[in-house]
């Protein structure tokens, strides 16, 4: 994990790739997304992990400070509703 973040608001995401989460709870974050996604960090909360809104939290400790851009493909965001996958 690169920080341990506390919700400062609930949040419900738009689908199944989305973390849901209420005020107050803990989160481990464990990447942060660039370019045309920037706003978004992706963490768990116990077994459930998903993206979320970064304004959504604030930093409540830094684990690791040195940050590398990893490439990801489409199929890094995919969700599956009923039959039919969605992409980001």
């Amino acid at each position: 994990a690169m920080s341990r973040v506390q919700a400062t608001t609930d949040y419900l995401g738009p689908d199944c790739r989305y973390l849901n989460f209420s005020t107050g709870e803990e989160i481990m974050v464990y990447s942060k997304l660039s370019r045309k996604n920037e706003n978004l960090w992706t963490g768990s909360k116990g077994k459930d992990f998903g993206y979320f809104p970064k304004d959504a939290v604030k930093i409540e400790e830094v684990l690791i400070t040195e940050e590398v851009e990893v490439l990801t493909k489409e199929t890094d965001f995919l969700c599956l509703h009923g039959d039919k996958y969605t992409f980001e």
